[in-house]
């Protein structure tokens, strides 16, 4: 990567040093933006920052310097659980979405059930040919309105006019 010596890359400049040629740092720091670096040092050093950049290949650094961006944010705005309390929420979230997610489910199965029911007593005419429904949608299953004689539904004539 050519660049020119005079330019320091955000980390040498947060550091009020020269940037050589052999910089680890610049790739992942432009000079436009020394904050990034003062944010990451703050929470890992500068020293740390280096040793971990030096111990990943090269084709992921920029990941594991966005990771450590990323926890040194959190660090600066939890000081105490950093990242942990960002995940715990989101597990938190997570639980309450399946939990609202089985609910529905439940209430799904139980309508299509009571549905199938209803489409079976209609069919067959079983009930003594007394017509069934729900009561509403939350009713327990089981329970049911008998129409004894006319389906009130089906008795209010066509909704149009010819």
């Amino acid at each position: 990567m050519a660049r020119r010596i005079n330019v320091s890359c955000g980390a040498c400049r947060a550091q009020r040093k020269k940037c050589s040629q052999e910089c680890t740092l610049a790739p992942h720091f432009p000079p436009d933006d020394p904050l990034k670096f003062t944010i990451v040092q703050k929470v890992f050093g500068a020293k740390n920052i280096i040793k971990l950049l030096q111990e990943v290949e090269a084709d992921k650094r920029g990941d594991a310097l966005n990771s450590m961006l990323y926890e040194a944010s959190a660090r600066v705005n939890d000081p105490i659980y950093g990242c942990a309390a960002e995940v715990y929420q989101l597990q938190k979230e997570i639980a309450e979405l399946e939990s609202q997610l089985a609910t529905t489910k439940a209430e799904l199965n139980q309508m299509r059930s009571e549905y199938g029911k209803l489409v079976f007593l209609m069919g067959t005419g079983s009930l003594d040919d007394q017509l069934v429904y729900p009561i509403d949608a939350t009713s327990p299953p089981g329970e049911y309105i008998i129409y004894e004689e006319v389906d009130p539904f089906l008795s209010c004539g066509p909704l149009w006019e010819a």
